[in-house]
């Protein structure tokens, strides 16, 4: 059994005494190979215990992702032309969304940001599509383990939740970076679960009148996205 295997068979965390054992190693060995696992965060250690890091995950996610963006590339580029603004294809891996896709506009003033760099769920359009799907005692773990059950961020989520789950339409209207705004609609896979976030991005002063002409292109958008997917 590997290293890695090991620690996803303990869901509440193995030690690395357990982990040598387990593998068939001296512990000194079994340390100098958990390190470089925790250092590339395929590992992640919080109070002795091993558990598997974020970059399984991601691992996982871009294999998945590839599936998704040759189904919804298409889509970004039609989006990107009729909003004049750049669209994204953001999913979500553990407690942080990761752009897989984007067509950026060709206005000399957009908004691009780097793909797979791992970006917060409580302010993101995207990030709020997935926390709208949580039940109350589900969001408040979330709220309180990230950044404060009383943090402004958390009561905008808890005010636009409802709005979220039945409009389809998520905002982050200058809540990360002044002067930016995004749109989100969700694409669902065969059960309904959500999988991912289509979204349109650029400078506020160009969003916000355009708002009332992007929401139902992207819902459009979005909705054959979805059918594909089903």
């Amino acid at each position: 059994m590997t290293i890695l295997e090991s620690v996803a068979a303990e869901p509440n965390g193995l030690t690395l005494s357990a982990l040598a054992r387990q593998i068939g190693v001296p512990k000194s060995t079994a340390h100098t190979l958990v390190q470089g696992l925790l250092a590339t965060d395929f590992l992640a250690e919080q109070s002795g215990l091993l558990s598997l890091g974020p970059g399984v995950e991601l691992l996982a996610s871009s294999r998945a992702g590839h599936q998704l963006r040759g189904v919804a590339h298409s889509e970004l580029v039609t989006l990107a032309a009729n909003a004049g603004e750049t669209s994204h294809l953001f999913i979500r891996t553990g407690d942080s969304i990761i752009l897989i896709d984007q067509v950026e506009s060709d206005q000399p003033i957009r908004y691009a940001v780097k793909v797979r760099r791992p970006r917060p769920m409580l302010t993101t359009s995207t990030g709020k599509l997935f926390l709208a799907e949580m039940e109350p005692p589900e969001l408040e773990s979330f709220l309180a383990a990230h950044g404060g059950s009383g943090s402004p961020a958390a009561a905008t989520i808890r005010a636009q939740r409802d709005a979220i789950r039945s409009q389809g339409i998520a905002y982050n209207i200058e809540e990360s970076l002044p002067g930016v705004c995004t749109v989100a609609a969700p694409l669902r896979g065969a059960t309904g679960t959500l999988i991912a976030g289509l979204v349109i991005a650029g400078p506020a002063e160009r969003v916000r009148p355009k708002l009332g002409h992007i929401e139902p292109m992207l819902r459009e958008a979005a909705e054959r996205v979805s059918k594909q997917l089903k």
